[in-house]
C-alpha cells in the first residue's frame, strides 16, 4: 500500500512544474500573437465585425489607440482558447498521468507499476511481494531529475522576448505600413473586374486574316484541287521581301493588271500549279 502515497507524492511535486510549463507556453503563445497583431494592424479586421464600430465611437473609458489594442488582445486569447479547445478534443490523452509517466521515463517499471496499482486492493502473496518491489524501485527514483527544468527555461525565453517586443511596439507605437482592411477592399474591387475580363475573353472571337488563308483552285492533272497555303511556313518564299517586290506592291492599282513579274524570294522549285496562287496571294496582300 505504500506505493500509492508516493505516487501521489511524485504527481504533486511535479503537477506543479508542469502547470508552469504549461502556463509560459499558453503565455508565450498569447505574446507571440499579439505582437503579430500589432505589427500587421489586424484590429482592423475587428471592425468587420457588426457592432463593433458603433462601440468604438460611442465608449469614452479608452482612447482610440487603447481599444484597438483592446481588441487586438481579445483577439489572440480567442485564438489561444480555440486552439486549446481543439487540442484538447484531438488529443485526449494528454493530461498528465504519473503511472505512464513513470514507466516511460524508467523501462524497468513498465508493466510492473501499473499491475501494482491496479491490484493495490488485492492483497495476497504475490500481489504483496510486488508491492514491496514496486515501492522499491520507486523510493530509489531521484524524481527532481523528471523535472522540465530545460522545456520551463526556453518557454520562459520566448515569452520574455515576445512580452518585450510587444512593450516596445506599444510604447512606441510601431506597426508595419499595412492595412488589412484596404488590402481586402482592393481585393473586393479586384473580383467583379476579374470576372468581367474572363466573361469578355470567354466571348471575343478574333477575325481571321484573309491574307494567310487564301484558298485558290488550281488544276492538276486534268482534276481541280482546292488548295490552302499559310505564307508563315515558308512554303514557296520566305518571310521577307524585297525592295523590288514591296516596290511593285506599292504602286497604284492601275499597274495590278500589268504582267506578273518574279520575285527573288520566289523559289523556282515549285510546281507551276502554285503560280496563279502565289500571284492572288500577293495581290490580296497589296489591296
Amino acid at each position: 500500500m505504500l506505493v500509492v502515497p508516493l505516487l501521489n507524492k511524485y504527481k504533486k511535486y511535479l503537477t506543479w512544474f508542469y502547470r508552469t510549463l504549461g502556463f509560459l507556453q499558453t503565455a508565450g503563445k498569447f505574446s507571440f500573437l499579439f505582437l503579430l497583431m500589432i505589427l500587421f494592424n489586424l484590429y482592423e479586421l475587428a471592425y468587420y465585425v457588426p457592432g463593433v464600430g458603433k462601440l468604438s465611437k460611442s465608449q469614452t473609458y479608452l482612447g482610440t489607440y487603447w481599444f484597438n489594442l483592446g481588441l487586438m488582445a481579445v483577439g489572440a486569447l480567442v485564438l489561444i482558447l480555440i486552439a486549446g479547445l481543439i487540442h484538447r478534443f484531438v488529443d485526449r490523452k494528454s493530461k498528465f498521468n504519473i503511472i505512464n509517466f513513470l514507466e516511460t521515463s524508467f523501462p524497468e517499471l513498465k508493466t510492473r507499476l501499473s499491475t501494482a496499482y491496479d491490484n493495490r486492493k488485492n492483497i495476497n502473496i504475490v500481489t504483496k511481494k510486488l508491492l514491496e518491489d514496486v515501492h522499491g524501485q520507486l523510493t530509489g527514483i531521484n524524481i527532481k531529475k523528471m523535472v522540465p527544468k530545460n522545456q520551463i527555461f526556453r518557454y520562459f525565453l520566448i515569452f520574455l522576448l515576445a512580452a518585450g517586443a510587444v512593450t516596445f511596439c506599444i510604447h512606441e507605437g510601431f506597426s508595419f505600413d499595412i492595412s488589412p482592411s484596404q488590402l481586402i477592399d482592393d481585393m473586393r474591387d479586384n473580383i467583379p473586374n476579374m470576372n468581367a475580363r474572363a466573361a469578355y475573353d470567354e466571348n471575343e472571337k478574333v477575325a481571321p486574316d484573309s491574307r494567310y488563308n487564301i484558298e485558290a483552285v488550281i488544276i492538276k492533272n486534268g482534276d481541280q484541287v482546292e488548295m490552302k497555303i499559310n505564307p508563315s511556313l515558308g512554303l514557296g518564299f520566305t518571310s521577307q521581301i524585297d525592295a523590288d517586290t514591296e516596290q511593285k506592291f506599292n504602286a497604284s492599282s492601275d499597274r495590278l493588271n500589268e504582267e506578273f513579274r518574279q520575285s527573288q524570294t520566289y523559289s523556282e522549285n515549285l510546281p507551276e500549279e502554285y503560280e496563279p496562287l502565289i500571284k492572288q496571294y500577293f495581290e490580296a496582300l497589296s489591296s
